[in-house]
């Protein structure tokens, strides 16, 4: 005899999937905010202040022990109203870090907050570095974009594309007395929504997918002083803005080879590995990063540099850190493997995410120094 199921019972199973998935939409609407408040939004700091200056004189300074003072290479100790460059370390206790210092900017007095900078100079190429340089605003459709331009004796440019920051013009200062040095033009540039520069209408970050028309601003301002054809730096997040320029811009055939640093070769795997170490299930992020695209509009399949890695067609040095928490090493090294006719990849065992030369300035600027001879040829 069949048994007869209440129809009650039928519209409470449909109402509590519905539930159900009501919930799981719920929860990847949430995530998508996330994201965009991760990805998307322009940062705001380069972190806390999180040591103290214990002590500063004749050339040395000691701060608090943490992971991060206690790495050796050169990096920056910035301060609220002062900053200089660490050189090595002279001694450690349990509880503090001695090194050298060469200041730069004000006193980073005993008792002053400070923080590790990963940029290492501070101010503009004069100030930082003796070198002079012009001011530029490149005119984007939106607006002009702020620039440092360093004259040279090539016809080769360098236009370098800063990593994640609300303006890190200061980014490019590590390697620019290299470049200055073989001959190079020198421009570093802002991107939209930058500090100083002219904002986007949404005010949000797309990894490049609008970014890319700065890029090629730059160009067409460097054409019109003179440039011949140019290379393209790219650190971290301006790897991005550096691969969808060469997969739009009708100026791609100027562009006679790239330098990735530290490249953000797949935001989606980014955010994949963001949601994970935030607990977030993997229904919930799907559904978040499916959400983000529409309403937000970021195509996270235009920012997958390894599946579009046939597109490229210009030399490459791509430059990554073993201990890189951003992107993978197996994701450098399945773009290296796709492209080995035109990838050029160095690993540095002991950088992360874009301190390749601040833990070995000779090998990184050597390493960029070959590249550019091999691509540029000799003066």
């Amino acid at each position: 005899m069949a048994v007869q199921i209440p129809r009650w019972t039928g519209r409470a199973v449909i109402v509590a999937m519905l539930g159900v998935v009501t919930v799981w939409v719920l929860l990847g609407w949430l995530h998508a905010n996330a994201l965009r408040a991760e990805f998307m939004v322009p940062l705001e700091s380069s972190g806390p202040f999180d040591l103290t200056v214990v002590a500063n004189e004749a050339g040395r300074v000691t701060v608090d022990r943490t992971d991060a003072t206690v790495r050796e290479g050169i990096w920056g100790l910035e301060g609220t109203e002062a900053y200089g460059r660490l050189g090595p370390i002279v001694r450690v206790t349990d509880e503090t870090v001695e090194r050298g210092i060469t200041p730069q900017v004000g006193d980073l007095v005993p008792g002053t907050p400070a923080r590790i900078d990963v940029d290492a100079y501070t101010g503009d190429p004069l100030t930082a570095l003796g070198i002079g340089f012009e001011p530029l605003r490149s005119p984007s459709e939106i607006g002009p974009q702020p620039a440092w331009f360093i004259d040279g004796r090539r016809g080769t440019w360098v236009i370098f594309v800063h990593g994640r920051g609300t303006d890190r013009l200061t980014e490019s200062l590590r390697i620019t007395p290299s470049l200055v040095e073989q001959g190079f033009p020198v421009m570093a540039i802002t991107i939209r929504n930058d500090d100083g520069a002219t904002p986007s209408e949404s005010g949000l970050r797309y990894w490049g997918i609008e970014e890319w028309h700065d890029v090629d601003a730059a160009i067409e301002a460097g054409l019109r002083k003179g440039a011949q054809d140019f290379v393209l730096i790219g650190s971290g997040f301006g790897s991005e803005i550096v691969s969808m320029f060469l997969h739009e811009s009708q100026h791609v055939d100027l562009v006679k080879g790239v330098v990735f640093d530290s490249p953000v070769l797949d935001l989606e795997d980014v955010a994949v590995r963001y949601a994970e170490a935030h607990g977030t299930p993997g229904i919930v992020a799907w559904l978040g990063r499916r959400l983000t695209a529409l309403r937000f509009g970021l195509d996270w399949s235009l920012l997958d540099q390894v599946a579009r890695s046939a597109e490229f067609d210009v030399p490459i040095l791509l430059l990554h850190g073993a201990q890189d928490p951003v992107t993978p090493v197996e994701t450098f090294e399945a773009f290296a493997d796709a492209r080995p006719d035109i990838v050029r990849r160095h690993r540095f065992e002991q950088a992360t995410h874009t301190d390749l030369w601040n833990v070995d300035s000779a090998r990184y600027e050597r390493t960029v120094a070959d590249f550019m001879l091999e691509i540029a040829g000799p003066e």
